[in-house]
């Protein structure tokens, strides 16, 4: 038996993946948070495992911030009975936290009293991967939520539960949807929230077609892939754009910190050519019709962030391929486009080549921003060694395209609130 060990909660040591817990309406609500210390697997004794699986979970959390982590959104975060015992949880914040219990609490007296000290203390509880006859159902009175798993039994017998604890008004997650078939099923017996890879696959929710952009928008995008961009042409283009000019200043208030924007032109000179090259892209993803999920753009911008990231990690020069690789791949599922939307992105032969799936440097850049997200640790080392890359380089580039990604939510780019500047 390995030794259990908890890793320092050091930017670079902890990795984090989410998976976004949504609504009916497919709007995020929460995130359940992933971690391992060093991108290594629990030790083989799973009691210790999970004890320090989420005591690295909540160091990385309360390290990252959940502005970070989560977008600001709660944050569901497994737990086993040995952490609630020890009392540990109740000296942090309770706001925004989700303790999921785990299958080793057992409807005793003592487990009991811990629960409801904890939800005195201001924590949200839910029973995690609950199952018809599951020995946790006494505890459903000492809990918020039941997360109510799809694939662990009989659809059916799942369905049949969901439907209980409907009638006994007890919220219901249903967990690891994987289809579009079992979310219509789930919700109509009465599921409130949903969770599974089915809702990281945005074509199989609604329909994406091809992006249609405005013709001022395909003139920005042609202009900067000049090799030599000219920044007076793309200011004139900028300003004769409303939507352009409002975008613009959003996203460059966003990245230029302390310092006052004063106008397009101005703008341009501190975002510089790789900005503007970033920020086209995100431009043209956010022309994609609005009835995406909000979350493709979130996992779009962490994407290519994430990729950008680990290719300037590599010391390659990373251009806009990476950026742009990670910023397109969310419009097929598992990375890979179809031609009719392929056609329509303007990326390299290297970057198209890499969303059709094919094997090269590039898409293992893709894949291991796809490990990360689906928590595949095992998977995002090998591939991270394939590439020269060490884990606590794969976890700081991580942090990195995260909070970036905040940044980008925070410049609302694809909202339609005016920017305070107005049209400059």
């Amino acid at each position: 038996m390995r030794e259990t060990t908890v890793a320092d909660p050091l930017l670079g040591e902890v990795m984090v993946a989410r998976q976004p817990i949504i609504d009916a309406a497919f709007e995020v609500v929460a995130y359940e948070l992933l971690f391992r210390d060093d991108l290594g697997l629990p030790p083989d004794d799973d009691d210790a495992g999970d004890r320090a699986t989420a005591t690295v979970l909540i160091d990385g959390l309360l390290a990252l911030g959940r502005e970070v982590t989560t977008d600001g959104d709660d944050a569901f975060v497994n737990v086993p009975v040995s952490l609630l015992r020890s009392g540990t949880l109740l000296g942090l914040p309770p706001e925004g936290l989700v303790l999921e219990v785990l299958h080793d609490a057992a409807p005793t007296e003592a487990v009991r009293h811990v629960l409801r000290e904890h939800r005195e203390a201001g924590f949200r509880l839910a029973l995690d991967a609950v199952l018809p006859g599951d020995l946790r159902l006494p505890l459903i009175d000492e809990v918020d939520l039941v997360k109510v798993d799809a694939l662990l039994t009989p659809q059916e017998d799942a369905l049949d539960l969901v439907r209980e604890l409907s009638r006994r008004d007890v919220p219901v997650v249903a967990g690891r949807v994987e289809d579009a078939a079992t979310f219509e099923r789930f919700g109509g017996a009465g599921a409130r929230l949903f969770q599974g890879f089915f809702f990281t696959r945005p074509r199989v929710v609604r329909g994406m077609r091809p992006i249609g952009l405005p013709a001022a928008h395909l003139d920005l995008l042609r202009e900067v892939a000049r090799a030599e961009v000219d920044l007076r042409r793309v200011e004139a283009l900028i300003r004769s754009d409303l939507t352009l000019t409002d975008r613009f200043l959003r996203m460059v208030d966003a990245l230029s910190g302390w310092r006052s924007v004063e106008s397009v032109h101005h703008g341009l000179v501190l975002m510089g050519t790789r900005r503007l090259h970033r920020w086209v892209a995100l431009l043209m993803l956010s022309a994609v019709e609005s009835d995406v999920p909000s979350e493709l753009l979130t996992t779009a911008s962490t994407r290519a962030r994430y990729c950008e990231e680990l290719q300037r990690e590599r010391g390659a020069a990373a251009g806009l391929e990476p950026f742009c690789l990670g910023m397109f791949s969310v419009l097929g599922p598992d990375g890979v486009l179809p031609e009719p939307v392929l056609q329509q992105v303007p990326v390299t032969d290297a970057v198209r080549a890499a969303l059709q799936g094919r094997p090269g440097e590039l898409r293992d850049l893709l894949e291991i921003a796809l490990a990360a997200e689906q928590a595949d640790w095992p998977r995002l080392a090998a591939l991270g060694r394939g590439l020269g890359l060490e884990a606590r380089v794969l976890a700081r580039s991580h942090h990195e395209a995260l909070r970036w990604s905040v940044k980008v939510r925070s410049a609302t780019v694809w909202g339609a609130t005016p920017s305070p500047h107005g049209c400059r």
